[in-house]
């Protein structure tokens, strides 16, 4: 946004709604020049504000240039023209604003913004390299496995991820899941799971994790829920 009139009222009604929402935490970063804003983005946002009348560069086009690596990030036009809004949807804007913004319906916006991005963000995971940026589905996630003080995750076209974590959060993060834990190195989404050979689990790949001991009746009992339900 390159009003800076407009910057500050949409800073103090994140604030605001935040306050009202005590849950919230906004981590706010301001860009008023689209180029230093696409020179510097590390594709790590849950939500952006972009005006669409900018000079340089218009809002629709630093959509574009987002979406050609981030198609999961929410993306809000604030503008004062309906017309050029609406066009957002071919980038996959998730709503817009007109301008002067009126604090009711930006509460009333945010609130169902908020819970689609809630939504969204449970079932992707983002692994950040020097090189690149990836968000990966759950769903795509096969198994993790513990490897020294990182955990990698293979997914379901062979590719693989890492990330510096314990297995212990891991597990955490992925309750209530169709994940489970098989043995200490191994954490199986058992939709992928063909079957149990003995102390062994068959992936529909053909990968086969060993299974511990003390959990092979826990393993079993999870894995016949998963195929009977």
């Amino acid at each position: 946004e390159d009003d800076i009139e407009q910057t500050n009222c949409t800073k103090l009604f994140l604030e605001n709604y935040a306050k009202e929402n005590k849950q919230i935490l906004f981590d706010i970063h301001i860009y008023h020049s689209p180029i230093e804003f696409i020179e510097t983005y590390e594709y790590d946002a849950d939500l952006l504000f972009l005006d669409i009348r900018m000079p340089g560069m218009s809002g629709m086009e630093v959509a574009k240039e987002i979406r050609k690596k981030d198609d999961s990030v929410t993306i809000i036009f604030i503008t004062s023209l309906a017309q050029y809004a609406i066009e957002g949807y071919s980038v996959g804007a998730e709503d817009y604003i007109l301008k002067p913004i009126q604090y009711e319906e930006f509460k009333i916006k945010m609130t169902r913004i908020l819970s689609h991005i809630s939504l969204r963000s449970s079932k992707y995971l983002t692994f950040i390299t020097e090189e690149s940026i990836s968000k990966v589905s759950i769903d795509n996630i096969m198994y993790i496995e513990t490897d020294i003080h990182r955990l990698i995750f293979h997914d379901n076209e062979g590719f693989t991820y890492i990330r510096h974590q314990s297995m212990k959060q891991c597990e955490e993060e992925f309750k209530n899941t169709d994940f489970f834990r098989i043995n200490s190195s191994f954490l199986v989404n058992f939709r992928y799971a063909n079957r149990i050979e003995n102390s062994d689990m068959i992936l529909i790949d053909g990968s086969k994790l060993k299974i511990s001991r003390p959990r092979l009746r826990q393993v079993i009992d999870r894995f016949t829920k998963m195929n009977t339900r």
